[in-house]
């Protein structure tokens, strides 16, 4: 069909009543476009012509010479009706107006109609039927539209306010723009025109699907620049889903009924190649910003304050550079899972990262206290992160980032802790001494005084880091507290001076746990462990020893032979033979740690009181 076509007018139709009705003539009709009607007439014509009965043909010499009508007349009126049916059909897309809409509803009705009447010959000879017959309307009318298709995808145009550098991303774009909105079109103006069961939106979906499908391969046959890759895939995955799952599109179309558009052996080279372009830039991000952390740190910068808490900038980096890939890749790919092929870039990073930790902690720099603070807050953030979305890594990196990220931070910790410790030494000794047995409230005092000085250095630390650093001191404090009582300095001989001992590591506990809760520590569980060891010094009888460490080692399965044997020397009056008893009376430790194994990570702390 030639490209410039002129549009026909579409004439109004002329439904006015006269007093004598008079019945049109075909030319009449056809001038009109009632082409339902004028397409009757040939049908009578034609039946008449040839005699068609509904049970076959049969010899009506009589009726044949009588008809005024000839062939060729019939013929050339055919060929007149058919053209401008199908000129009307080729501008199905132009639709401006309801009264259009009903003249190419009729065009269509038309089509069907001959389809039928085409039926109705099957089954004849040749030499018994119409030489026009079969007229394959409908064949014919699919192949116009398909030229159509191609003519109007051929000649789309650019939106001139939209800036686009790429001759290929020009030519994808406007397809694209002209295939949305020439399927709007269909669904809003010509879908009403044909029968439901003929189904046209799908059939003009199918049509755009494989035009703008072809122009697609041919692009992605030649190797591509990044750019370009990108662009390509974002059509595949991104853009031409969107305009299909357009709200009036969708509705009518099913897209799952269309062929991919690219291949599996087209697509997946550009998977790879946006993949590996993928990975390149997120690392280049991640080493920027450890070699600005590092740089800093070399120079003795201190961290950021915002609000009087050091802002963690590294963290807010690495995670939106890390999960603004993912998702892109995401997205990109249209497949999560596609996605996960990039995230071993983390872990890279991370080994990277500790690196760079392990100078930090090793050096004497001035503000090597505050950037290891500031770490501390990246390494949780980014557990935090990996933790929460465990669904993006494959099951080994998530296991090496999160096992690279409890490393950092428990050495982190244990720098903070051993400079409590180093600072409270001096103190640490009088516990479970005779000096404390004398003034056992006054070192706990001294001991939390001196404790709250050190820990004020943490006030600058976020929530949740500082939440989680104090929590592992107050686990740290109370390790050594309850260390230094079993280290046998003291014992308490009678039932009196154990009944005032318990009393005292009880008022201790919540002490202990009051100053360091108030400072941020969430380690709430922690305040039973010096009540639940009074309780073993208050107990008198044996057999409630015995019952009352098969309770503590039920809830602290870490509570070792050491740990019951360093404790019950405590107690004077406790004959060897007694103690021997009990200890073997809880054999059954090992049966009670299996059965506890879900407290063992909640619940550990008697792993860390180191006793000789």
């Amino acid at each position: 069909m030639a490209k410039n076509l002129v549009k026909l007018p579409f004439f109004k139709r002329n439904n006015k009543k006269k007093d004598t009705p008079e019945v049109p003539t075909f030319k009449q009709d056809l001038q009109a476009r009632r082409f339902v009607d004028a397409g009757k007439q040939l049908i009578i014509r034609e039946d008449r012509l040839f005699a068609l009965k509904q049970e076959g043909i049969g010899s009506k010499r009589k009726l044949v010479e009588e008809e005024e009508d000839s062939e060729a007349r019939l013929a050339k009126d055919y060929e007149d009706l058919i053209e401008l049916v199908m000129r009307t059909l080729e501008n199905s897309l132009d639709l401006q107006s309801a009264e259009e809409q009903e003249v190419l509803k009729d065009a269509v009705q038309a089509v069907l109609k001959e389809e039928e009447q085409d039926t109705r010959w099957e089954g004849f000879q040749k030499n018994e039927r119409p030489p026009w017959r079969p007229r394959r309307c409908k064949q014919n009318h699919e192949a116009l539209l398909e030229r159509l298709v191609h003519r109007r995808m051929e000649e789309a145009e650019l939106d001139s306010s939209v800036e686009i550098h790429s001759s290929m991303q020009q030519s994808i774009t406007s397809k694209a723009k002209q295939l949305k909105g020439d399927l709007l079109k269909v669904v809003t103006w010509v879908r009403s025109c044909y029968p439901e069961h003929e189904n046209v939106c799908q059939f003009y979906a199918t049509l755009y699907h494989n035009i703008f499908s072809a122009k697609l391969r041919e692009v992605a046959e030649y190797t591509l620049c990044d750019e370009d890759c990108v662009l390509l895939l974002q059509w595949v995955n991104l853009e031409y889903p969107n305009i299909l799952n357009t709200i009036k599109i969708k509705e009518v179309i099913d897209h799952t009924k269309l062929d991919p558009l690219l291949p599996e052996d087209m697509i997946t080279p550009l998977e790879q190649q946006f993949l590996t372009n993928e990975k390149r830039e997120m690392s280049t991000h991640l080493c920027k910003i450890l070699d600005r952390e590092e740089t800093a740190w070399k120079e003795g910068a201190l961290p950021q304050l915002r609000d009087q808490v050091y802002c963690c900038l590294q963290a807010i980096d690495v995670i939106q550079c890390f999960h603004g890939h993912v998702d892109n890749t995401q997205k990109m790919l249209g497949d999560e899972t596609k996605a996960r092929n990039i995230t071993c870039q983390m872990s890279d990073f991370l080994k990277d990262y500790e690196i760079f930790h392990a100078k930090v902690i090793k050096s004497r720099q001035t503000n090597t206290e505050a950037v290891l603070m500031v770490n501390l807050s990246f390494l949780i953030q980014c557990r935090d992160y990996i933790t929460k979305n465990a669904h993006l890594f494959p099951e080994e990196v998530k296991t090496d980032c999160l096992s690279l990220l409890t490393t950092m931070t428990e050495r982190s910790q244990h720098y903070f802790t051993s400079n409590m410790h180093k600072e409270l030494k001096d103190l640490y000794r009088k516990v479970g001494s005779y000096e404390w047995l004398k003034d056992s409230h006054g070192i706990c005092e001294e001991l939390l005084a001196k404790l709250v000085r050190h820990i004020q250095k943490f006030n600058n630390l976020d929530k949740m880091c500082c939440q989680e650093l104090l929590g592992g001191m107050h686990k740290e404090f109370l390790a050594e507290y309850v260390r230094k009582m079993m280290k046998h300095k003291i014992t308490f001989s009678n039932k009196d001076q154990q009944q005032m001992a318990a009393s005292e590591l009880c008022l201790h506990s919540e002490r202990i746990h009051t100053c360091l809760t108030a400072a941020g520590s969430n380690m709430d569980w922690l305040k039973d462990i010096l009540p639940k060891l009074a309780e073993l010094l208050k107990l008198q009888d044996p057999d409630s020893i015995k019952l009352e460490l098969v309770n503590l080692m039920s809830v602290y399965p870490d509570l070792s032979d050491r740990h019951i044997s360093a404790w019950l020397k405590l107690k004077g009056n406790l004959s060897t033979l007694d103690r021997r008893t009990i200890r073997e009376s809880v054999t059954c430790q090992d049966q009670i740690k299996e059965k506890s194994d879900s407290l063992q990570f909640s619940r550990s702390f008697f792993s860390i009181v180191r006793i000789k």
